[in-house]
């Protein structure tokens, strides 16, 4: 299961990500280790800020490291659904008729 294209999604309270040299880590509300990133990684869970749409955060992706959006989108849905199963990431859907901020 991936997550939702048109959702928005946001980083849970109290996770946080840190870069220490070549490596980034992510923890979870207890500062548990939860997972290493790799730049690509690295750079969508910086954009899961709660004001772009996961489509949004995967055409950023896609420009910034000058590849074709189609692949990078499926690959970012999958990566945000694990995200979310792992309780690191919190689904925010846009209000009826209310589209979340789109920052390039």
């Amino acid at each position: 299961m991936s997550f939702p294209a048109d959702s928005v999604p946001r980083r849970r309270v109290g996770t946080s990500g840190e870069g220490f040299g070549a490596d980034f880590l992510v923890l979870d509300a207890e500062g548990r280790t939860l997972r290493g990133l790799n730049p690509t990684a690295a750079r969508i869970w910086a954009l899961c800020d709660g004001r772009r749409s996961a489509r949004a955060v995967a055409e950023q992706v896609a420009s910034e490291f000058s590849t074709d959006v189609g692949p990078v989108l499926t690959d970012t849905l999958r990566f945000l659904g694990e995200l979310q199963r792992k309780g690191l990431l919190d689904e925010v859907r846009a209000p009826a008729g209310a589209a979340p901020l789109e920052d390039s």
